[in-house]
């Protein structure tokens, strides 16, 4: 019950791409989450059972940001630009190290339980994650030099 009540409350406080002031995430928004139709040129790789609800605006995503490979979160430096996570499994120590050595993270359902919600708002406070998008069933972290922090709370399109 409690995660319909944080659904709901997600999408009455969140905005579109019109609420957003980074070029960035609104490039994002506009070119990719608000699309109605599905761009993806660019087949990223994948964990292997790795098949979410939002997989398709997941790939569009990817392709936009030019991400070949998307894997598991290792806290391992060679690991790929960009990791999936799930918040019950990982420290917020090791999320904030591979943070600041520039890789992206995509938190799985970071509203999934009270833990992981606690997780989420607890990291995107963190001076590290300098851009969050929250689109509710699934959130992302950027490191980006030389912009201002902002955490961004994007409604989840529907359509996808």
């Amino acid at each position: 019950m409690r995660y319909y009540w944080d659904f709901l409350k997600h999408f009455l406080t969140s905005n579109s791409r019109h609420g957003t002031h980074s070029p960035f995430v609104y490039g994002l928004a506009d070119q990719v989450i608000y699309r109605h139709i599905h761009m993806t040129t660019l087949k990223t790789s994948v964990p292997d059972g790795f098949a979410p609800v939002y997989f398709p605006l997941l790939q569009d995503m990817l392709a936009y940001l030019s991400i070949e490979e998307l894997v598991t979160f290792d806290a391992d430096t060679d690991a790929p630009s960009l990791l999936v996570l799930d918040l019950n499994s990982v420290s917020t120590d090791d999320i904030m190290m591979t943070l600041c050595a520039g890789k992206t993270i995509i938190v799985h359902e970071p509203f999934k339980t009270r833990q992981s919600k606690r997780i989420w708002e607890k990291l995107i406070q963190e001076t590290a994650v300098v851009v969050s998008i929250d689109l509710f069933h699934f959130g992302l972290l950027f490191y980006r030099e030389g912009q201002q922090k902002e955490n961004f709370k994007l409604r989840y399109p529907f359509w996808r």
